[in-house]
């Protein structure tokens, strides 16, 4: 074999070399020294050699083979092995989702409870009185209207709902608590929010119509089929509420004359009602029917009267309804005495027919602030236009000789020029002095 088909990466290159030199006897000894030291030059080279194949580089350090370090075969997991695996995998999985699940839904139970009974304006406290008795709804409906919105108040005003109840509890204008007029309230001043909304009056008003006739329709005409004086508190309040809401926009120049005098007379006439004269006819009105429903115990149905102060609120609504009609946007009230005097005697009629008597000044002064609509100086002036009125002293002696000098006063005849035909001077005399006698005719 020739020198030249020697490989470099040969662990043995010395078994290529054939010496012609057989016999060591024939070496001299310089020559066998200089053979010793060429075949250890010989294995050093050739560690470097193994080292370089190997990878080590030239560092010199010697580096095992792949042959003496032979890297161990990955283990494969058996097709039984791999299923205890991912059943393991997914139950451990499953139990942290649940705990998760559980702080989650333990963190958040008060604040969902909470979110619930949440107001649009944010207001939980007031979103519940609202819906119990009806108290501060323009001041709420002024919330909505400037955090949210005129589109937002107009859908809370389509969707809400005052409770309907029998359970006798409410304002009532009795049972020893006073209303606080919340000051400085100026109905005639329209808020901002209302004022970049002009446009959106004509939306804003059919709004607000659709609510008043869906409680009166819901609430006060319910109270007045099921005729339960249990019942009588949460009729006043929804009644205020309604009302209060109509004279207000109206002073702000939303809704219009008309539309709120119709309804403010309706709100009366469902309040009111009539006993008619014989018996095959039918009892009309709440109170009516509740006085025909008495079962032989006036004293009890008169109390009951007196502590929800109903001749009061009666007669205050009557106020609302004549500064209405007597002024375009209810802000005049002096010229309240002379309207609606055909209305006036029948409530007069039939305040006598039930044995309510004449409401005092105070009485409707009291019913008055349960509206919470008015300043104290409103308050303080339409309570004196009824000082000095026949009905609000209570001489009955002086009913003939009055005239329509006061507001809610109650002339036996209407003035010539008074805004409505003269009413007739039998059928409401007629009406108090037979036992049957109907106060209440439709005669509006």
């Amino acid at each position: 074999m020739r020198a030249d088909n020697i490989s470099v990466i040969d662990s043995k290159p010395c078994r290529h070399y054939h010496s012609p030199v057989t016999n060591l006897r024939d070496l001299t000894t310089s020559q066998l020294h200089r053979i010793i030291a060429i075949k250890e030059q010989i294995e050093a080279l050739q560690g470097q050699i193994e080292s370089i194949v190997a990878g080590g580089g030239g560092g010199g350090i010697p580096i095992p083979s792949a042959e003496e370090a032979p890297v161990p075969a990955k283990r494969k997991l058996s097709a039984a092995h791999r299923r205890k695996l991912v059943k393991a995998l997914a139950k451990a999985r499953k139990i942290r989702w649940a705990k998760i699940k559980g702080a989650a839904a333990t963190d958040s139970k008060p604040a969902k409870k909470k979110d619930r009974r949440r107001s649009p304006a944010g207001n939980s406290g007031r979103e519940t009185e609202v819906r119990e008795t009806g108290r501060g709804l323009v001041e709420h409906l002024d919330e909505i209207g400037r955090q949210r919105g005129h589109a937002q108040l107009i859908q809370y005003l389509m969707n809400l709902r005052i409770h309907y109840t029998e359970d006798g509890r409410g304002r009532g204008g009795g049972h020893g608590s006073r209303a606080k007029i919340r000051e400085p309230f100026h109905p005639d001043t329209m808020p901002d929010w209302l004022k970049l909304s002009r446009e959106q009056f004509p939306d804003l008003g059919e709004a607000i119509y659709s609510f008043a006739d869906r409680h009166r329709d819901r609430v006060l005409r319910r109270h007045e089929r099921n005729a339960s004086v249990n019942g009588l508190s949460n009729f006043i309040d929804v009644m205020v509420a309604t009302s209060k809401v109509l004279f207000v926009y109206l002073r702000r120049g939303v809704l219009t004359q008309p539309q709120v005098t119709a309804r403010l007379r309706e709100y009366l006439n469902i309040f009111t009602g009539s006993i008619p004269q014989y018996r095959d006819e039918e009892t009309t009105g709440y109170l009516a029917r509740i006085y025909s429903n008495g079962n032989g115990n006036p004293g009890q149905l008169q109390k009951t009267f007196e502590e929800h102060n109903v001749s009061g609120h009666l007669r205050a609504l009557l106020l609302v309804a004549q500064v209405v009609r007597g002024s375009a946007d209810g802000s005049d009230a002096s010229k309240a005495g002379s309207q609606l005097p055909m209305l006036v005697d029948q409530i007069t009629a039939f305040e006598k027919r039930l044995g309510l008597g004449g409401a005092t000044a105070a009485q409707i002064g009291r019913a008055l602030e349960g509206y919470e609509m008015l300043t104290k100086q409103e308050l303080a002036l339409w309570t004196q236009l009824k000082i000095g009125s026949p009905l609000i002293e209570g001489s009955p002696d002086q009913k003939g000789t009055s005239s329509s000098s006061g507001a809610a006063g109650v002339p036996t005849a209407a003035a010539p020029g008074a805004g409505e035909p003269s009413a007739p001077a039998a059928p409401g005399a007629a009406a108090v002095g037979a036992p049957e006698a109907s106060p209440l005719r439709s005669t509006n």
